[in-house]
């Protein structure tokens, strides 16, 4: 009893390590796209001010850098800087709304200024400081509401303080800044930004707190809200003989991308299990999910530099997540039916039978067991590859771009290359390793449950596209 004990809790372990998949498989960091935003509301006896930050990452600040560049001469003056701050401290200025017992209070921009830091991969990341003041009673209901960039994602942080003679109560913010005006973002919030952006207060005569977080000075100490993958970007810098070193190391990174979230090593290795896969199916799978990448991050770079005005690059990301879904869904329901019918086929088939005494004893006889019936198509293993492949990592289009910016377009895109390189090795052989476990493990176990391991694993492919799906659709 012993012996069908364990293969029955290896099965379970096998089928429960493909079903936790799903909770993982779809992350995928999107820090380089963030547009993160902090209003400091600082109240004093007449005067509500708001000191604004606006800190944009790499990829929003290529696309609005043509808008900076105003004779399109490929330097950017600080007179085209300054009339890109007052520029945009009006914009931001009408979309903030600030009320006192319910009426408008109406706002002006007192100063707005603009600088570029050191981002990923040599690209420049943009933070705009702006102040902005108007007019208020010495008490009051006061409201707050921020609608800058509704649609983007990133950091957002309101806090609001009383000073000179103004005490604030009841408000629903704090009143310093976990972030330091957004520069030195706590690493314990990374994971989940803040997303605030409204606030309401009471304010009256009294003693105020000390004052909202200053936004000079002081340069970042901390991480940026879900940036990795920094050590790849910067290989865009090596010149010389460091090049052939980061193209190695670019490889390296691919192959470590690749056993990170993502890029369905489960779909992958669930499917070439249940589909009876080989070898050939495993290098095929893995390449086309390299290649599918790559040409996802050429298309979305191509897309970032073109589109300037009209398109948010990680609005994208869950339009394409969804599609993943589908195609994995669909993978694994047709996977299932064929092989819900093989097995129905095969109990009564002719040339296997086994008398009761063989069952009862756990079915431990000279004959091996098949290799489940290879189900795999052209057709499937590209639709395989679209599904694992589809999202491209913001890193290497971090990469590309910075190529571009540094005018080594041939040496970006060979370390993008590389990185493919790295990616399909490392899928190849997760794929390799899974039918090689499916050999041992069917090999071990008794025939009918050996044909319930492709069962449940074209089972948990289809719910790997449910989960996948329900969560594109949540995040549109």
């Amino acid at each position: 009893m012993r012996r069908p004990l364990r293969r029955a809790l290896l099965l379970c372990g096998v089928v429960a390590a493909v079903l936790s998949a799903p909770a993982t498989a779809i992350a995928h960091p999107l820090g380089n796209f963030t547009v993160n935003r902090y209003a400091g509301i600082e109240l004093i006896p007449g005067e509500v001010r708001i000191e604004y930050v606006l800190d944009m990452a790499e990829i929003p600040t290529v696309q609005v850098r043509p808008a900076i560049d105003t004779d399109a001469d490929g330097t950017i003056t600080d007179p085209e800087r300054a009339g890109w701050a007052a520029r945009t401290g009006l914009g931001l200025l009408a979309n903030l709304t600030l009320t006192v017992d319910g009426r408008a209070v109406p706002l002006d921009v007192v100063s707005s200024s603009m600088r570029f830091r050191p981002g990923q991969g040599g690209l420049d990341i943009l933070r705009l400081e702006a102040t902005f003041a108007g007019p208020i009673a010495s008490s009051g209901e006061l409201a707050f509401a921020d609608a800058n960039f509704a649609g983007r994602i990133g950091w957002s942080e309101v806090t609001a303080a009383g000073t000179d003679g103004t005490a604030v109560a009841g408000s629903s913010v704090p009143d310093r800044s976990v972030s330091n005006a957004l520069l030195s973002y706590p690493a314990d919030l990374l994971a989940s930004p803040l997303d605030v952006h409204e606030a309401v207060l009471s304010f009256r005569p009294g003693i105020g707190s000390s004052a909202a977080a200053a936004t000079g000075g002081a340069e970042a100490t901390a991480s940026r809200p879900d940036v990795t993958g920094g050590a790849f970007a910067g290989l865009v810098g090596r010149t010389g003989p460091f090049m052939l070193v980061a193209l190695l190391l670019a490889f390296g990174f691919g192959a470590l991308h690749a056993l990170g979230p993502g890029h369905g090593k489960t779909l992958m290795a669930a499917y070439l299990v249940g589909a009876g896969g080989r070898a050939r199916h495993a290098i095929a799978v893995g390449g086309s999910v390299a290649v599918m990448h790559t040409a996802s991050v050429l298309a979305l770079g191509f897309v970032v530099l073109t589109v300037t005005d009209v398109f948010a690059p990680e609005r994208v990301y869950p339009w394409l997540g969804l599609v993943s879904g589908v195609i994995a869904f669909a993978l694994g329901a047709s996977l299932l039916v064929a092989r819900l019918d093989s097995w129905g086929g095969r109990r009564g088939g002719p040339d296997h039978h086994h008398s009761n005494a063989d069952i009862a004893a756990g079915h431990e006889h000279g004959h091996p067991h098949p290799a489940p019936t290879e189900m795999l198509s052209r057709r499937s293993l590209t639709a395989l590859a679209v599904a694992g492949g589809l999202l491209p990592s913001p890193t290497a289009l971090v990469v590309l771009l910075a190529a571009v910016a540094l005018d080594r377009i041939a040496y970006g895109l060979a370390l993008i290359g590389s990185f493919s390189l790295g990616l399909a090795t490392a899928l190849v052989v997760v794929g390799l390793v899974a039918l090689r476990a499916r050999d041992v493990v069917a090999g071990k176990m008794s025939g009918r449950t050996a044909r319930l391991v492709p069962v449940l694993s074209a089972a948990s492919i289809a719910l790997l596209g449910l989960v996948l799906t329900f969560r594109g659709f949540g995040q549109i």
